[in-house]
């Protein structure tokens, strides 16, 4: 699965089998400091989390998304493989997108163009402060939302086709939770409906993070 030469690259690798590595990560949140976990990368690309910040945390066997979002990351969906570290050799942290780790991750999850793995998400009007739903299930509906991401002066009348002003009500907070993941109705964001950028999502013509750094690794 990995070299014992990339293994020895870092500093905390507590098991190696056939199947997965097995090694000490953390998130630092710049308020609250470092959350501690342990993170197990499958050779079938799968990437789960055990949270340590306390004896009895719940957070066993999350998505690396959740595991960013427990500790106080924000955009930890776009961001997660930056803002979670391990040891190099000497003791320093290194973000994940920067190791070896995460090669069968990348090469297991390509999605196909058009099979539905974007959840729905939201954007707050500049007007009004409510939170408006974006379904992003097509190239055209994920630039809608892509567009209104990146404008700081979104309004609820900048929705395509007039479906939206501002007198509209927002979505009920028991209804917002709710975003089309195919695994489970109230899921918080998992690997089979937070997607990292894929060629339905990610645009040539943008400079926000995600597309860069889709773009450049295409």
């Amino acid at each position: 699965m990995f070299t014992e030469e990339e293994l020895a690259s870092f500093h905390g690798v507590l098991q190696s089998t056939p199947e997965f590595v097995e090694i000490n990560c953390g998130c630092t949140n710049p308020r609250y400091g470092d959350t501690p976990g342990k993170l197990r990368a499958y050779v079938d690309g799968k990437v789960e989390i055990d949270c340590n910040c306390m004896e009895d945390c719940p957070k066993v066997n999350v998505s690396p998304v959740e595991f960013a979002r427990h500790a106080g990351r924000t955009n930890a969906h776009n961001n997660w493989k930056s803002q979670i570290w391990v040891f190099s050799h000497d003791g320093h942290k290194i973000a994940l997108r920067r190791t070896c780790l995460m090669k069968h991750h990348t090469h297991a999850f390509q999605r196909p163009i058009r099979q539905v793995t974007h959840r729905d998400e939201f954007k707050q009007c500049s007007r009004c402060n409510k939170q408006r739903r974006f379904t992003v299930r097509t190239k055209e509906t994920c630039k809608i939302y892509h567009d209104a991401l990146v404008d700081n002066n979104w309004q609820c009348p900048d929705m395509p086709n007039n479906l939206l002003t501002c007198d509209n009500p927002e979505e009920r907070e028991s209804r917002t939770v709710c975003r089309g993941c195919p695994r489970a109705q109230r899921c918080e964001g998992c690997e089979q409906c937070v997607c990292l950028g894929c060629e339905m999502c990610c645009f040539e013509v943008c400079h926000c993070q995600t597309c860069v750094e889709y773009i450049l690794n295409m």
